[in-house]
This record gives C-alpha cells, sequence and structure tokens, in this order.
C-alpha cells in the first residue's frame, strides 16, 4: 500500500535530517580538506564511479529481462539475424536499433541485420528494448569485418610500446543445460585497462551491486600482485595465484603489452570469419593476451586482430564454455577490446594516505572507542528493498560490554501529531563472551522465557565488539562547528567501505550495509560515510549504502561511555561449542519423485554420507568443512550438480553462512575451504574441483553465497 505524502514527506525530512545533522555534507559546504596522495589511492574493488537511483522512489521495480542471441561477426555487405529472448514480460516483443555504428548497418524490427559495405573492420552495437517498459533493454556487440591485409608494420607499431590500454566489451550468453540446451540471456559487461609495463590498472563491474570497481597490480619482487590500501591507511600487496594456487610471476602474468615479438607468421587469414587469428607457437600468448585486456575470468579459445585503415585497431577472443559464472547455465563469453598506446595512455597508481595536523583529534578518538570498557549504540535505518513495496525504518539499542553485547531492536511510529516513535520489538539478542577464544550468539527461546545459543566463534570476544579499524588519514576532509564543539570527518570516496567498522550486527545482512557503503549524489547533495568526534570520542557516524535491489542511510549514535549499564543482568544460557563432525549436522533428503518438497526428509548427516557414498568409513575421509569455515553451517540437501564437464551428478549441497569481505566478496572463505581441501590431499583440476577417495568437491560463490558441493567420482 502506497503511504500518504504527508507521511513520505515526513520521512524524506528525516533521512535529509541524518546528512546535514552535522551541518556539513551538502555540496558546497565550508569543509576544510586534507592533503591525500597525488594519486587517490583505493581499497580492493573499489567503487569507482556510482550514480545510484532516486533516493527513494515509490513505485516498485519491476523485473524484465531481454537477452540477444546469434552471432557476432557479419562479413561486408552482408545479413545476420539476431533473435529476443524477453522474460518477466506479458508483452514479449522488442525494438530493435543500432546503437552505435547505425552508419555501418541497418536492423529491422525482426531483427534482421544487413551490414553496408565496409573497407575495414568496424565494431557496432545492436539493442533490442522492450516495448513493455522503454527503461529495459540489452545490448550486443557485433563486428563488421572486411577482407584485410596483415603487415609486420601494423605489428611493430604496438610492439614497441610499453603504454598500451584496452577498452571494450565482454557479451556474456546463457544457455540452459541439459538434454535440449537452448540460449537463455546475454549479459554486456564493459572493461578498460591500462598498462606500462610495471603496473596494470582496470576498471570492471561488479555484476553484485551494478558499481564500476577497480582493480591494480603490479610487479612486486616479480610476482604479479594486487596493490590495495587498507582502511588502516597501510599499502597491501596480494599475490595473483594459478588454479593451483602458486603464485603467478609477472611474466606469466600477461599483465602488460603482449603484441612485442609477434610475427606476421604468427597469423593466418581465415577464410570463414575474415579475419586473422594467432596460431602462433606461443601456447601461453592466448591466455597471456586476454589477461592484459581483462580483469575477469576468461579461458580463451582463440583471437583474432582487428584491423581498420591499415593498422590494428584491436582484437576479439571467444573463451570455451564456463559453468561456474552462473550456477546452472553454460556460459560463453566474447571478449572484443579496441587497443590504444603511447604517450595518451594513463596508467593510475595508488599510494597511502597522507597525515594532517586535523587528523590527530581523530586518531585519539578512535584509540579511546577501542579502548572503552563499556558503551551504548543507537543504530537506526531507513531501507527501500525494490523487492517490497514501501520503505522500512528500524533499527537497536546495543550495550557494550567486556563481556555481553545485548541488542534490543525497535521499529518507528508516528502518533496523530507525526511525531516518531520507537517501538522496542521484544526479540533480544546478541553475543556473550564463553572463554578466551570462544563466544556465543544467543536470542530468546521459543517461549521467550530465557535464552538460547545460536553460533560459536573461536575468536576473540573483541570481534563481536565494533572494531573501529581505520586509520584517520583515510578522512579527508573535515568541518569544526564552534557552537557545539564537534568536528565531523567526511571519508575519501574510495574507502567508504570504512563504514563497515562503526558498528556489528548478528548475521550478515546488516553487516552487509557497510560493506557496500557508498558516495550518494545529486545534482545539490553529496553524502559519504562521515564520524563526528567531541571530547574525544566518536559521538555519531552515519552513511549512504547501496545493493542495487536494497538501498538506505544509516545513522549510529554513540554515548554513556564507560558507564552502560546492561538492561539484562542475568543472560544464561546452555554453552554452544563448536560444532566438529558431520554426526552433528542434518540433511534435507529429497524424494524427487514426490514433487516439491512433501517428500523431504531431515536426516543425520554423517548416516547419509555413508549411504550416499556407500562407504561405512566415510567419516575418516570426508572433509569436514566446519574445521576450514566456523560454526556457520547453514543446510545441507541433496540435489544435482553440472560438473565442469557439463554431466549431471546426484550430489548433496551444503549451505554455509559466511560473512562478507570488505571487497564485496566472499573471497577469503572461498581460499579457506581451498587451502583446506589441499591440506587434506586433495587434488584441484581446471574446473576447480577437488577430488580425494572418490570424493570430488566443489565450492561455489553463488551471487555471495557460499556453497559446497560434494559427489561420487
Amino acid at each position: 500500500m502506497k503511504k500518504s505524502n504527508k507521511f513520505s514527506s515526513l520521512i524524506l525530512s528525516l533521512i535529509f535530517a541524518l546528512s546535514i545533522s552535522s551541518g556539513a555534507v551538502l555540496a558546497g559546504c565550508a569543509n576544510k580538506q586534507l592533503p591525500s596522495a597525488e594519486v587517490p589511492p583505493v581499497t580492493e574493488n573499489t567503487p569507482k564511479e556510482e550514480t545510484p537511483p532516486a533516493l527513494l522512489p515509490e513505485e516498485e521495480v519491476k523485473y524484465i529481462k531481454i537477452g540477444i542471441s546469434g552471432k557476432t561477426e557479419v562479413f561486408s555487405g552482408g545479413k545476420l539475424k539476431l533473435g529476443a529472448v524477453v522474460t518477466g514480460a506479458e508483452d514479449a516483443s522488442v525494438t530493435w536499433a543500432i546503437s552505435e555504428g547505425g552508419e555501418f548497418a541497418e536492423i529491422d524490427q525482426n531483427g534482421l541485420l544487413t551490414a553496408k559495405e565496409v573497407s575495414s573492420d568496424k565494431i557496432i552495437k545492436v539493442s533490442a528494448t522492450s516495448n513493455e517498459d522503454k527503461t529495459v533493454k540489452a545490448e550486443k556487440t557485433i563486428i563488421i569485418t572486411s577482407k584485410r591485409v596483415l603487415t609486420q608494420d601494423m605489428l611493430d607499431v604496438l610492439s614497441a610500446k610499453s603504454e598500451i590500454a584496452f577498452e571494450g566489451y565482454i557479451d556474456i550468453d546463457l544457455y540452459t543445460i541439459g538434454m535440449y540446451e537452448r540460449f537463455y540471456e546475454t549479459h554486456n559487461m564493459s572493461v578498460k585497462t591500462a598498462m606500462d609495463g610495471t603496473n596494470w590498472y582496470a576498471e570492471y563491474d561488479n555484476t553484485a551491486t551494478g558499481m564500476t570497481m577497480a582493480l591494480y597490480f603490479s610487479n612486486h619482487n616479480d610476482i604479479a600482485c594486487q596493490v590495495s590500501v587498507s582502511l588502516r591507511n597501510s599499502e597491501e600487496y596480494t599475490p595473483m595465484l594459478d588454479e593451483n594456487d602458486e603464485e603467478v610471476s609477472w611474466v606469466d602474468s600477461g599483465l602488460y603489452n603482449n603484441f612485442t615479438g609477434l610475427k606476421v607468421s604468427d597469423f593466418e587469414f581465415n577464410n570463414e570469419t575474415w579475419r586473422y587469428e594467432y596460431k602462433g607457437a606461443d601456447e601461453g600468448l592466448l591466455a597471456r593476451m586476454t589477461a592484459s585486456a581483462n580483469p575477469y575470468d576468461f579461458v580463451p579459445t582463440n583471437l583474432s586482430l582487428i584491423i581498420e585503415d591499415g593498422e590494428i585497431i584491436g582484437f576479439r577472443s571467444v573463451s570455451e564454455p564456463d559453468m561456474t559464472i552462473a550456477q546452472g547455465y553454460k556460459a560463453i563469453q566474447t571478449l572484443t577490446v579496441a587497443v590504444n598506446y603511447g604517450e595518451t595512455v594513463e596508467v593510475p597508481t595508488i599510494s597511502k594516505f597522507g597525515h594532517d595536523e586535523a587528523h590527530d583529534k581523530l586518531t585519539e578518538a578512535i584509540a579511546n572507542m577501542q579502548a572503552l570498557e563499556s558503551y551504548s549504540l543507537d543504530m537506526n535505518q531507513t531501507v527501500y528493498s525494490v523487492l517490497n513495496s514501501g520503505y522500512t525504518y528500524e533499527g537497536f539499542e546495543e550495550t557494550v560490554t567486556d563481556g555481553l553485547c545485548y541488542f534490543e531492536p525497535y521499529t518507528f511510529y508516528v502518533d496523530g501529531s507525526d511525531n516518531v516513535h520507537k517501538r522496542p520489538t521484544g526479540d533480544v539478542y546478541g553475543y556473550k563472551k564463553i572463554e578466551e577464544n570462544l563466544y556465543n550468539t544467543f536470542s530468546l527461546n521459543e517461549n521467550k522465557d530465557g535464552f538460547v545459543a545460536n553460533r560459536a566463534y573461536a575468536a576473540d570476544f573483541g570481534n563481536a565488539k565494533p572494531s573501529f579499524g581505520f586509520a584517520a588519514e583515510i578522512f579527508t576532509a573535515y568541518y569544526e562547528d564552534p557552537d557545539d564543539g564537534t568536528t565531523t570527518y567526511f571519508v575519501d570516496e574510495t574507502m567508504c567501505p570504512v563504514a563497515s567498522t562503526f558498528y556489528n550486527g548478528v548475521g550478515n545482512d546488516i553487516a552487509m550495509y557497510g560493506i557496500f557503503a557508498t558516495m550518494y549524489k545529486s545534482t545539490d547533495l553529496s553524502f559519504t560515510p562521515y564520524v563526528v568526534v567531541k571530547d574525544g570520542h566518536i559521538i555519531q557516524a552515519a552513511f549512504y549504502f547501496y545493493l542495487g535491489y536494497l538501498y538506505g542511510i544509516v545513522e549510529i549514535n554513540y554515548d554513556n561511555f564507560n558507564t552502560a549499564e546492561l538492561p539484562a543482568a542475568n543472560v544464561e544460557f546452555d554453552v554452544r561449542q563448536l560444532p566438529v563432525s558431520w554426526s552433528e549436522l542434518t540433511i534435507q533428503v529429497s524424494d524427487f519423485n514426490a514433487g516439491g518438497t512433501s517428500g523431504d526428509v531431515e536426516t543425520n548427516a554423517l548416516d547419509y554420507l555413508k549411504t550416499f557414498f556407500g562407504d561405512e568409513e566415510i567419516e575418516g575421509k570426508m572433509p569436514f568443512f566446519g574445521n576450514a569455515l566456523g560454526d556457520s553451517y547453514g543446510f545441507g540437501l541433496t540435489t544435482v550438480h553440472y560438473n565442469g564437464e557439463n554431466q549431471a551428478k546426484p550430489s548433496i549441497m551444503f549451505y554455509y553462512d559466511v560473512p562478507l569481505d570488505t571487497n564485496y566478496s566472499i573471497d577469503s572463505s572461498m581460499k579457506k575451504v581451498s587451502e583446506y581441501l589441499l591440506s587434506l590431499g586433495f587434488t584441484k583440476n581446471k574446473h576447480g574441483e577437488y577430488s580425494k577417495d572418490g570424493i570430488v568437491v566443489t565450492a561455489v560463490d553463488n551471487d555471495l553465497d557460499l556453497m559446497i558441493y560434494v559427489w561420487k567420482a
């Protein structure tokens, strides 16, 4: 139900009050600028520029998807039939258009593309727009090929340059898996890379957020290393790893100009595609060349040159089928990039933020917050989700002590005079320290007359509290208010995930808000995460977050420094220890003949593993993933999984509720699983599958959900 205009206006006022409560967030305010590095530092996978939708739209978004099927090349003067697959719309028709390069081709409303006669290769883009919703469209890159001559001079021009850059697109065609394979949809992503022989830079699309991200690599002691600046303002070098988790040398990484040394004899003219394709003796050239131009995982099958007006202007490559990009689908990628070289190429690099005297006050406040024995915080959030109509306004009050984090959630309501009030939900929960390296999460039991443990953590209790784990220097602007004695510090746009250190919540949902914090931009407003300092402590923090389908504003207030008292004096429950074997867990076993979930039976995990593998001794062979992932087991169920060879395998899927990393990934958890399996003697194949003793395991990052599949070899 749509809320009244009065109520909506009130909420808008509340939200924007959060952004201006410090008196210093509006664009153009009198912020003092702190010095920073000459080239702005960024963290791993940090958003470079992102324009979110209107902060609080009132219309529910309808999901419509369009895929464009058909070849990606057409001869000069030839014809190409394209098709559109539309899902989520009552009207499945589309309007075809040439969105880029209309002077080189025409397309009719049946998807028939007619290429004009061209004397050199031309790159165009075709679009299909939904007739039901004109804001939804898909695009596909097409090359019109002409028969050209490749000369050594063309290759030598590129070979002689250290500074080289690529910019273009990847089209990802998804196909259903099964007896009747069919095209499903196409995704289009932009790529942009630049390199100078020592440094490599890339911009890419983060499919989880829709934001543009940046990657930096450099030659560090002859190893290809990702370079980042941490929230604590330290430069970090993370080695690139191959499929066997071995460090990749700079030479093998390909993150430099791979045209060097190429000869005309390395290429053959393909009479079917009218392209010069690489056929040289260097078996690693295709992988290195595509790696230099493309930040995504890509296993090339070919590499062909794009030639125009007597020079090489780019190249194209098609990948091997990939079963890991979209779970349940086969993906084939096509990379098309243009090349630039010479003095016009800029290769961004990064370095630490500089220190200013104004940072001293914030440095002191951070140390004081981390040293507190007790305090209270009040976190309130205004969240809009495209999955539900309207907005939610809720929060929690938390009391933090040396041994307990006690959460009291609440919602808001508005009385007849438009006054806003808190309404406690009564569903208290929290963290409790059990011993030096063990703490539990707890919540009310079913009768709400006591508590029960939910998860166990083998770590220091300090991990349950807000960490304030950042350096003052990453805040590159500030505002002093002489009237109330506060100083408000604004984080550099590239370091927005610092918001994840301001608070801690039970579970992953609220934690994601801080990880996905970003700058909000409009015509008259600029909003980045900020903290307010007064009398040696941080008294307030706020940030805007954007997850694509979910976004909003969070405000946190801190109080009662070393004087906070627990609302409940006695929080007792049976201590939960970390599960150590499959016998302590369960699996949902499905009867696929029953249909739906009516035939599902919850079964002891160890008992079912014995049956599934036909091995009474399976407990000594089957990896227990809790050894790597802790007490994060969500559930297990029987299913069918398509392996790397596109074979359907009866399998068991284990879901683990692992936390998100601040680089918008679950990379650290995936790495833990890999290292654990390798330590047990499992061997890894080219599809990322591990095998030993007749057991095959693969860990899948399914839109930031960690799913582990096991099946019989």
